[in-house]
């Protein structure tokens, strides 16, 4: 297996918990469905991030999400 590959992989699942603690955000593409579901070859690993509750307004959804970002916070090691 690809190490660049590998240690991305390691990267999402450490910050995974802390972005996905807030019931605001989902998971979603081919990531996603490459962790969960079927493992395949893929070029890229990142995170998309749905906002789970569709029905807020707009300037509401922007107040939540941004809440939501600053309570997850995360710190990203590097290395």
């Amino acid at each position: 297996m690809n190490q660049d590959y590998a240690r991305t992989v390691q990267l999402l699942l450490a910050v995974a918990p802390d972005v996905f603690h807030s019931p605001v955000f989902a998971m979603k593409g081919g990531t996603a469905l490459n962790l969960f579901v079927q493992d395949m070859p893929r070029l890229s690993v990142d995170i998309d991030l749905v906002f789970v509750p569709h029905d807020q307004p707009r300037e509401e959804a922007l107040r939540t999400i941004a809440q939501a970002l600053n309570i997850t916070n995360v710190d990203v090691p590097f290395a």
